[in-house]
């Protein structure tokens, strides 16, 4: 692939800083190039630090390495910054970031190929195994070592673990993964301590104990650096890698460049399920046009700051547009599970992108303030008390449950019954297609279904429709097709905006070579306002709503009044 001299080697995206990509001399200047309000990101390269195994330098020999000299610009300059340690290989690292006496073992992928990634210079990356002994023996040094230069130099930022990762066939994969001879070696050694007759376990269950060696390997990296750096621990993100699968790999070596619109599927898959992305490895051809819009409008500042906690979210709006869904579907990530009883698709067509997937609750007031307005969807699925009786607490806060009970344990169903027997609840038993019982306690409202009833798709959209029109959930109709990719943010009203209840800003994008046309009906409780910064792009409203023509590559934001139905 060949490097592009536009891209910002230096500053790759998503606020990162990469230090060690430029001279020291450069950095106050560079810092200053950044805006003032934004937080910088300093993802370590640990090992470029590297002089010997046992030997890490952060400010003696190389000024690349002098990471004193680059805290102290940053505060001269009174910047907000933080470091990302990373805990799995990582694809934009030489080596995935294993120093050269510790690159031994290549990662190997489940077909024995070498795991590698192509990063924004064009510089093809060998990712090395975590599973080499020598390599976790270095990292612990290098997080002691660091833990060290922070505490003797009093500089009190914060320390995020990030582990990478990567998707390929709609399947998320880390980088820790791993089918090396280092891996194998060190699995063996985890059966003879584990397991008395390993020779005896089937295919399944030598998969299953593969996964959970994996896991606590994982474990044993992310406890290590939250040990040795503990006053600046702020906990673990994980980040999925834009154009860093193997096929990406190929594509991308072959200078055979993947197109916009598979980014854009990759995207808003992220963000459909809640996952946070970096851009880093993509050169600034690959992010021309709307590629890059769509990264500034929807994982910009704002987005960042609430990712790792730098701003705290409010239960009543602000004057600052924030990102908005409706639905949340939390625990079970299986799609399989939520797509075969036609939830996904009935989602995907009514409330495309503005439902998002969870493993769990993460059950702070700031979360439960933040999502309080939204649908929350669980399945009985693996859940256990603690999660059940979070979901029962969010429903006498006044929100709204859905829960799949297929595969309730006796247990949580004589949980359920003393629920609804303690608190002298009334309930709405409706027999179609399945069995669905409603709740109501104050605001809150609490639905019960048994999803495997729902057979075929007919019977589950019938079920869908219903539910979601007694749930009443007022939101402008959508009609766009596929491979057009929009979201939807919220802000308060303010002087010029009328008596509405809010503002609701619509952004859409199309990535492909082919016009398209989208309409949005406003329903009865909303009017258009406005048309922003079109690109390509016409609008034109109508009594029942906007019609919207986009140019290959064009995009634009429009802006609906919310209000009540008089």
């Amino acid at each position: 692939m060949e490097k592009t001299a536009h891209t910002d080697l230096v500053r790759p995206g998503e606020q990162w800083f990469f230090y060690w990509k430029t001279s020291a001399a450069l950095w106050e200047s560079k810092i200053r190039e950044i805006p003032l309000d934004e937080v910088i990101f300093l993802p370590l390269n640990w090992g470029f630090h590297s002089d010997s195994p046992e030997s890490f330098d952060f400010s003696d020999s190389l000024p690349e390495r002098d990471l004193l000299r680059l805290t102290q610009s940053l505060m001269q300059q009174k910047r907000k910054f933080c470091w990302l340690l990373p805990l799995t290989p990582a694809p934009f690292l030489p080596n995935g970031g294993v120093s050269v006496s510790g690159a031994r073992t290549l990662s190997l992928n489940k077909e024995g190929i070498q795991l590698s990634c192509v990063d924004a210079e064009g510089t093809l990356n060998k990712i090395y195994s975590f599973f080499e002994p020598k390599v976790f023996q270095a990292f612990v040094k290098f997080t002691q070592s660091f833990g060290e230069f922070l505490s003797k130099h009093e500089i009190r930022s914060q320390v995020f673990g990030a582990e990478f990762f990567f998707t390929e066939n709609s399947l998320n994969h880390s980088y820790l993964e791993d089918s090396s001879q280092a891996f194998d070696q060190g699995f063996s050694r985890y059966l003879k301590k584990t397991h008395s007759a390993p020779n005896s376990l089937s295919p399944q269950e030598e998969l299953d104990l593969k996964t959970k060696f994996t896991q606590e390997v994982r474990e044993l990296f992310s406890g290590m650096a939250e040990a040795a750096l503990s006053p600046y621990w702020s906990g673990c993100q994980k980040i999925y890698c834009l154009g860093g699968s193997p096929r990406n790999t190929i594509e991308r070596t072959l200078n055979n460049q993947k197109p916009q619109l598979e980014y854009f599927h990759d995207l808003f898959n992220h963000y459909s399920r809640g996952e946070w992305i970096s851009s880093a490895l993509l050169t600034s051809e690959e992010k021309k046009g709307i590629l890059t819009q769509v990264l500034q409008d929807h994982f910009g500042k704002t987005e960042i700051e609430k990712q790792y906690h730098f701003k705290t979210s409010s239960l009543s709006l602000g004057e600052e547009w924030e990102s908005y869904g409706n639905v949340q579907i939390i625990g079970s990530l299986n799609n399989s599970h939520w797509k075969k009883i036609g939830l996904l698709d009935y989602l995907d067509e009514e409330f495309r992108w503005m439902y998002q997937q969870h493993d769990e609750v993460i059950f702070t007031t700031d979360w439960i303030e933040e999502n309080a307005h939204k649908i929350k969807f669980f399945s009985a699925e693996g859940m256990d008390r603690t999660h059940f009786s979070q979901m029962m607490k969010l429903f006498m806060m006044g929100q709204k449950i859905l829960f799949d009970k297929s595969g309730l344990s006796p247990e949580l169903e004589r949980r359920l019954e003393i629920f609804y027997l303690e608190n002298n609840l009334d309930r709405q038993s409706v027999n179609f297609q399945t069995q669905i019982v409603l709740t109501t306690l104050g605001d809150g409202k609490f639905i019960t279904f048994e999803g495997d009833k729902l057979k075929t798709a007919s019977q589950a959209k019938f079920v869908w429709k219903n539910i979601f029109k007694w749930l009443n959930l007022i939101q402008p109709e959508v009609h766009m097709d596929t491979d057009v990719f929009g979201l939807w943010k919220i802000r308060a009203t303010n002087a010029s905006d009328l008596n509405f209840l809010d503002v609701r800003r619509f952004s859409v994008y199309n990535p492909t070579s082919y016009k398209k046309n989208i309409t949005v009906k406003t329903q009865k409780h909303f009017a258009f306002m406005r048309m922003n910064e079109p690109l390509r792009a016409k609008a034109q409203s109508n009594p029942q709503g906007v019609d919207i023509e986009l140019l290959p590559g064009g995009r634009v934001s429009l802006d609906f009044g919310h209000y009540e139905e008089r």
